[in-house]
Parts: C-alpha cells; sequence; structure tokens
C-alpha cells in the first residue's frame, strides 16, 4: 500500500516532461492518476501504459487549461470513471523564451491564460468535489523564475508570481473547507521547453554550480509532489517550496 493508495489525482500537462514525472511517483504510490494532455496524444498513451505496468490505474483527457469548458469537461470525465477528486496537480505550462520588446500582447495574453487563469480554473472546477469531503490537496507548480526572473522570460516570471499569490490566496479561501494548497517552486530541468539551454555545455557547468549536487529531473519534483499529496503533509498548506538543488539560495 502506498501513500497515495486509493486516491484519484488530476495531473494537468501529464504527458511529457515534469508532468510524466509527477504522474510516474504517484501512481508508485498507489494512486490512480488521470493524465491531462492537450496536443501530444501519443506520449499521454504511452505514460497511461507505463503507469498500468506499475500496477497503477488511470485515464486520459484531453483539454485546454486555459478554456473553462474544456476543464469543466475534463472534471465530468473524471467524476464519471472514480465519483471523486483526491489531489490536483496544476503542472501545466509554457515558456515561450522572448527579448522584453518582442513579447507581443498575443504572446503575454497566452502566457498569463495558461499559467495563471489555468490554474485557476482547474481549482475552482476541482475544489467543488473536494469541498463535500472536507479534505483534498492541490499542488500548483511554480518557478524560483518567480523571484529571480530570467531576461527571455519576464512573461513567465510574472505568470509564475501571479501563481505564488494565488496559492496562498487560496490555502486562506479553502481552509475551512479541509483542502490544502502548496506550490512547488520548481528549479532548470532540462524539457522540451528548455533543453536547448542544457544543450549548451557552459550553461550546463553554471547549472551544476549552482545546483551542488547535480540537475534536476522531473521525478523530484514527482517526489515532492508525494509528500504534498499526502498524509505525511497534514500540517502544510499555504507553502512554497522551492524544489531546485539549492539555486533559490545561491
Amino acid at each position: 500500500m502506498g501513500k497515495l493508495a486509493g486516491k484519484v489525482s488530476i495531473v494537468t500537462g501529464g504527458s511529457r516532461g515534469i508532468g510524466r514525472g509527477i504522474c510516474l511517483e504517484m501512481a508508485k504510490e498507489g494512486s490512480t492518476v488521470v493524465i491531462n494532455y492537450l496536443s501530444h496524444s501519443s506520449e499521454a498513451e504511452s505514460l497511461l501504459q507505463e503507469v498500468k505496468s506499475l500496477g497503477g490505474n488511470g485515464i486520459i483527457v484531453k483539454a485546454d487549461v486555459s478554456e473553462k469548458d474544456q476543464i469543466d469537461g475534463l472534471i465530468k470525465q473524471v467524476i464519471e470513471h472514480y465519483g471523486r477528486i483526491d489531489i490536483l496537480v496544476n503542472n501545466a505550462g509554457i515558456c515561450p523564451f522572448r527579448n522584453f520588446f518582442d513579447i507581443d500582447l498575443e504572446t503575454w495574453d497566452k502566457t498569463i491564460n495558461v499559467n495563471l487563469r489555468g490554474i485557476f480554473l482547474c481549482s475552482q472546477a476541482a475544489a467543488n468535489y473536494m469541498v463535500d469531503k472536507k479534505e483534498g490537496s492541490i499542488i500548483n507548480i511554480s518557478s524560483v523564475t518567480a523571484f529571480k526572473g530570467g531576461p527571455k522570460q519576464v512573461h513567465y516570471a510574472a505568470s509564475k508570481g501571479g501563481v505564488d499569490s494565488l496559492t496562498t490566496s487560496m490555502a486562506n479561501a479553502l481552509g475551512e473547507y479541509g483542502i490544502r494548497v502548496n506550490a512547488i517552486l520548481c528549479g532548470g530541468i532540462p524539457t522540451d521547453i528548455n533543453k536547448w539551454m542544457f544543450d549548451e555545455k557552459e550553461l550546463m557547468d553554471e547549472k551544476n554550480q549552482l545546483s551542488p549536487n547535480r540537475v534536476g529531473k522531473p521525478e523530484d519534483i514527482g517526489k515532492a509532489v508525494v509528500y504534498l499529496s499526502s498524509n505525511d503533509s497534514s500540517w502544510v498548506t499555504g507553502a512554497l517550496i522551492p524544489v531546485d538543488g539549492g539555486t533559490f539560495v545561491k
């Protein structure tokens, strides 16, 4: 029996990268995993088979987290399949690298809509099904970039700063219903979004210097999510927890 046995979890943007690592770690701990994706169906299918190979269970659901009707559809499918939602991991996000003067309104709006509006919409919809049980855990995947914004990530940093404020505010708003809300501030982890950065040896060396032990892996975030999802963290809410190999304090 794992730490999340009997729990139903939704992981947005779960088909690849950090989301994939989260799904696998949660499945290892016994959670049923709902893998949300938008445009990578083959990766989502492959991940679901891997989850099942670990003895886990789950479904995949396509939905754009920035669109309310699609989020409502996602939640409806989960309730129809399992009748409950115990854990929501708001992982879906985008980071279109741009020079400051090249950030057009379309890029700004899309980044805010996916990274911030999406978390609000998903949380509000899922929390409606946690209220009656007086129990639930919402974990928002943020970034240390909110505090140490990169030169090509002004829009992304702003969205993640909003996520951090949303996290602490939701923790206050939902605490009376037994729902805990926390955020993980990710450090630099190679994914499809940013792997070009890590392909440059000089930058890789810099990352290793900032992170005392090694470059991070998706499963590092997954293990932190398991902690925040489980009873081990029953007295933790409103926390912004860096999981970054030490870069936050450098």
